[in-house]
């Protein structure tokens, strides 16, 4: 009854359209009501649930991304990609997606990269002749591996409430973010040789210039390669690469002279904004992880799921398609910190390793942010591009199915994510 009260309130504020923050909040009073709980619950799970030293390290790479973003950084990082995959069939389309996969390294965020990185390659394929749409379209895909490649946001807030090593998760997350790129880089020439109007073929950087650009933009680059180095091989803990990364931001900025104060203090609010966000997030989900747990909801859904079916890669093709749908309604950050704790005891039933568990949930629910009606990608691009929704989300379509395929191919073969962790970290 407890339960059913308080996911029938939440569903319901959902649906009404109040933030997510508060429908967690309201419904977490009904099920202390309904359970005749003490009201102090809250209070104390909204402390306990966001008095975490991994959680600290939310900020700080949200901090290190905003810092970045202000500091030229993404400029860098587009030139180099340009010299080096311009010349390909569909160039700057792969250009866009090798930037993706660089400023994810740093960033840890799709809405981020959308942002930063939006802008400077969306002006630059239209300026060389591209089609708005489709770059539009390819800029919101391959957005899609920044929650992917380490540091990622998402991971931190997985490990958090599974207990699970978030230097595990962070490197789990490299090959399937290659994978996904790659996927994405030959969907673009696909389209680059069928319709080389939407997509034509850059020219060639000479390898004297490709150098120039590289001494340039070095600091840049080296910047999510220091952040997996060093919490590889032990020399600090997530929360401390986090430092790491924010004093590393600071100095790019010295180093390509971009920073003021007053774009330091902009960055520092921003992220000082979007980590209590998700801080209050966790507490909120704490006190209903507790009620759910004292009404054994989720072992009665992991029993109820294996009597229906005991095949392992069934249960998770049918959570991918459930993540996929929630991601439309949710942001991914409230989907995950809601949906783990329940789903957590069928995986280890069914045999699953947390470690493929939390990439694949980042990977669906990012998937949504590109998808209405509340898909963020969406917005943040069509704002910029001053475009409307439905021709963003036009563009993006032909991308759409090679995400899905993706997050098949890493359902259905775990080693994609389980393999690096296990050899670096065993």
């Amino acid at each position: 009854m407890v339960s059913v009260g308080l996911i029938s309130t939440l569903i319901m504020m959902l649906f009404l359209k109040a933030p997510v923050i508060v429908a967690m909040g309201t419904s977490v009073a009904v099920g202390c009501w309904l359970g005749d709980l003490p009201l102090y619950l809250i209070a104390q799970g909204v402390i306990d649930g966001s008095m975490s030293w991994s959680l600290l390290s939310i900020f700080f790479f949200m901090m290190a991304g905003n810092i970045m973003g202000v500091c030229g950084v993404a400029d860098q990082i587009f030139s180099f990609a340009n010299a080096c995959v311009g010349h390909w069939p569909g160039g700057l389309a792969h250009v866009n997606c090798l930037c993706s996969m660089v400023f994810a390294g740093i960033s840890g965020a799709a809405a981020a990269d959308c942002a930063a990185l939006g802008p400077i390659e969306i002006k630059s394929m239209t300026d060389k002749g591209y089609d708005l749409r489709y770059s539009t379209g390819i800029t919101l895909a391959s957005s899609m591996v920044g929650p992917i490649i380490p540091p990622s946001v998402f991971f931190i807030m997985f490990g958090v409430v599974t207990n699970t090593s978030i230097a595990k998760l962070f490197i789990a997350g490299i090959v399937p973010g290659i994978v996904i790129s790659l996927a994405l880089m030959l969907v673009c020439a696909r389209i680059s040789m069928k319709r080389p109007d939407i997509f034509p073929r850059g020219s060639y950087t000479p390898m004297k210039e490709r150098w120039r650009i590289f001494k340039k933009s070095v600091w840049s680059l080296l910047a999510p390669v220091i952040i997996v180095i060093g919490m590889t091989s032990g020399s600090v803990s997530p929360t401390e690469a986090g430092v790491v990364a924010v004093l590393y931001s600071l100095l790019l900025g010295v180093i390509y002279r971009t920073l003021n104060w007053n774009a330091l203090w902009n960055a520092v609010k921003d992220s000082m904004i979007m980590a209590a966000s998700s801080l209050i997030l966790f507490g909120f989900a704490s006190t209903m992880s507790y009620i759910l747990t004292t009404e054994m909801l989720p072992a009665k859904l992991a029993t109820l799921i294996l009597s229906l079916t005991q095949n392992k890669y069934l249960v998770l093709i049918l959570i991918d398609l459930l993540l996929l749908v929630l991601g439309c309604f949710m942001s991914a950050s409230s989907a995950m910190i809601l949906l783990t704790p329940i789903l957590l005891p069928l995986m280890e039933k069914l045999g699953v390793s947390t470690i493929q568990l939390g990439v694949l949930m980042c990977f669906a629910l990012t998937i949504g942010i590109a998808t209405p009606p509340v898909g963020m990608g969406l917005y943040i691009l069509a704002d910029i591009t001053h475009q409307k929704i439905e021709e963003v989300f036009e563009g993006f379509m032909p991308f759409f199915p090679a995400l899905v395929v993706m997050l098949i191919v890493l359902t259905l073969v775990p080693q994609i994510s389980t393999w690096l962790p296990s050899w670096l970290m065993p």
